[in-house]
């Protein structure tokens, strides 16, 4: 595991770069893992540590990292948007690939990640061999919607029968939707981009195989069919098996694993490379 330091242009990023083990198989594959927005992607770090190491202990190349104005990179969360963490994550698939030097390259993302990983796949100088969106935010304007419901819900659990009793506690603490996801800044442009996320963004896929995960993968397949969506056939549907709320409590700190997710993105890295 080597620390990394990277730019794009003048915003300094910070990743960990896994080598495949030592005892492993070299696959000549690497991994790029695109992180949630906020809360999520601190709630989802064990997630992507635990999913790096299984990756190098197979014989992957990996690279996690930050995008600007989040984690460990340079920038304040106030400096944090999507175009520019779409940005960031090619400026890291380019760090990856000069790394390793591998020919094929694949790419995961959780949540908001997810859809960042598509767009990454969509701007790359080489198409992705497999895709692993999970649960990804496929309508803008509803996330946002749920991102300033769970913003209340934490108030309410924190601050238990004071909330709804405490007009004054309402009025101190309540956050401004319109600028506040759980504690993460978000400027006006930010959530225009986020906005502007709607489900066409799949009706083309960059890379061989797309493998969409989500609790219920019937009812994504309707959500999409109404909204008008013609799905390429390198899309596949899957369930997740998991319901987690990333963006609450119940995720915070805790050892949220799901194996199957990674067995499952194995398995699939492995088939490609066969095929």
């Amino acid at each position: 595991m080597t620390p990394v330091r990277l730019f794009n242009g003048n915003r300094e990023l910070v990743g960990l770069y896994l080598e495949p083990a030592e005892d492993a198989q070299p696959q000549q594959h690497a991994v790029l893992l695109c992180n949630p927005f906020g809360q999520e992607g601190i709630r989802a770090h064990r997630l992507y540590r635990v999913m790096g190491e299984r990756l190098a202990a197979a014989g992957y190349h990996v690279l996690r990292f930050d995008y600007y104005g989040s984690g460990d990179s340079a920038g304040s969360d106030e400096e944090w948007d999507v175009q520019g963490s779409i940005d960031d994550a090619l400026a890291a698939l380019a760090e990856l690939l000069r790394r390793s030097r591998a020919p094929r390259w694949s790419a995961v993302g959780l949540r908001l990640g997810g859809t960042i990983a598509l767009e990454v796949a969509r701007l790359a100088p080489t198409p992705a061999q497999l895709l692993m969106l999970i649960e990804p935010v496929l309508d803008g304007s509803a996330y946002l919607c749920s991102l300033a419901d769970s913003s209340l819900e934490s108030l309410h659990r924190g601050y238990g029968v004071r909330w709804p009793l405490s007009a004054r506690l309402r009025d101190t603490m309540l956050p401004t939707p319109e600028s506040e996801a759980l504690g993460f800044y978000l400027s006006p442009a930010t959530r225009s981009q986020i906005d502007a996320i709607t489900p066409a963004c799949l009706e083309t896929v960059p890379a061989s195989t797309l493998r969409l995960l989500s609790p219920d993968s019937q009812a994504t397949r309707q959500f999409l069919q109404h909204a008008g969506v013609t799905l390429p056939p390198a899309v596949e549907f899957v369930d997740s098996d998991a319901r987690i709320d990333w963006a609450t409590d119940s995720a915070a700190a805790t050892s949220i694993v799901p194996m199957h997710w990674i067995r499952d993105l194995l398995d699939h890295l492995a088939e490609g490379a066969h095929a």
